[in-house]
């Protein structure tokens, strides 16, 4: 890690805290907001199972076969390893503020200061990158494929509006969540296989601004499976940004009037929910994703590895440290034709 120094030698007078860039922690895995799953080194195989039954006239007979089907699928899904790695020289740091908490010694080179005030960043660092190429981006072989598809405008088909939001995503070593909605090798699909995804997609859809937000959760609430509403507990996961626009919308609208989006609670901490559904807020590029939490699956192989950081000295005599984070987890779903896609 090139440590950046910039300003020179330190002066008499220094403000003593350094001020720390904002990162979001794994909020995915800390409110286990979807299905988490731990213990997949190389992968995992998932299992869905389809039961379909008809009604008969009573006969009073020995009973035959018939068109009742119990079907079982299985899906293997490989995990990807990935790592965050870097060097750390912090002969760099020499003739700066962070000489002073150097131990004496020419061989001292490592500041207490700055483990303790910058080091430490780099864990919640990770955990936003994490989070961030779990819900927004692709792998380049995936980005090929969605783009290969024939886009269309009925349900069973991917919108052109989804392939330019995949295209235009960061090119990840995992594909995220809304990527694995759209393009999966699920085996309990209709097509089974490599393809585009049994999702339910919202038809016709406008720019999300405060004036069109209610108007186009409406549209989101209404191509929901009501099967699903009846049943299950159906979270919405949205963009950051449909929090303040919630709350403008709202406030337009005026204290005498029905608000479109409730929100329980006060600050970061607040709750809001459309039509009895929360909605939690994720960093999601262009699209909104309906469904029970458990149908979208984080495979991991130790939840713990999310935030293990390894720091140490490099061997061979040198006087570079290192730090080091590895990780292995697939995102996948189940039950796709429950999972409403709005963006697809």
């Amino acid at each position: 890690m090139a440590i950046a120094y910039t300003g020179g030698k330190t002066n008499q007078t220094e403000l003593q805290e350094i001020q720390r860039e904002i990162y979001s922690d794994f909020g995915t895995f800390r409110d286990m907001d979807i299905d988490i799953s731990e213990g997949h080194k190389s992968g995992t195989d998932v299992y869905e199972s389809k039961v379909a039954v008809g009604m008969k006239a009573y006969t009073g007979v020995a009973v035959v076969a018939g068109s009742d089907s119990l079907a079982v699928s299985k899906s293997s899904v490989a995990t990807t390893k990935v790592e965050f790695s870097d060097l750390i020289d912090y002969n760099s740091l020499l003739d700066t503020r962070f000489e002073r908490s150097m131990a004496r010694g020419a061989f001292n080179t490592v500041s207490n200061e700055f483990d303790n005030a910058v080091l430490q960043q780099i864990t919640p660092a990770i955990s936003q990158t994490v989070e961030n190429d779990i819900w927004n981006g692709a792998t380049a072989a995936t980005k090929t494929a969605i783009a290969a598809l024939t886009p269309g405008a009925a349900q069973g088909s991917i919108s052109a509006g989804a392939q330019t939001l995949i295209a235009a995503a960061p090119v990840n070593l995992i594909d995220s969540i809304p990527t694995v909605v759209l393009h999966n090798a699920s085996q309990a699909k209709v097509t089974p296989g490599a393809g585009l995804g049994d999702y339910k997609k919202v038809l016709s859809i406008a720019t999300i601004d405060a004036a069109s937000i209610a108007a186009e959760y409406s549209k989101l609430y209404a191509t929901l499976d009501p099967k699903v509403l009846a049943n299950e507990r159906v979270v919405i996961f949205a963009p950051l940004a449909h929090r303040q626009l919630m709350m403008i919308a709202n406030n337009s609208v005026g204290a005498a009037s029905n608000k479109n989006f409730i929100f329980s609670g006060e600050g970061m901490d607040a709750k809001a929910y459309y039509n009895g559904i929360e909605v939690k807020f994720k960093p999601l590029v262009g699209f909104m994703i309906a469904a029970p939490s458990k149908y979208l699956k984080l495979l991991m192989d130790l939840t713990g590895d999310v935030s293990r950081l390894e720091v140490d000295k490099q061997a061979n005599g040198s006087d570079f440290y290192y730090y080091k984070n590895v990780q292995a987890f697939a995102a996948w779903c189940t039950n796709q034709r429950y999972i409403t896609v709005y963006g697809g």
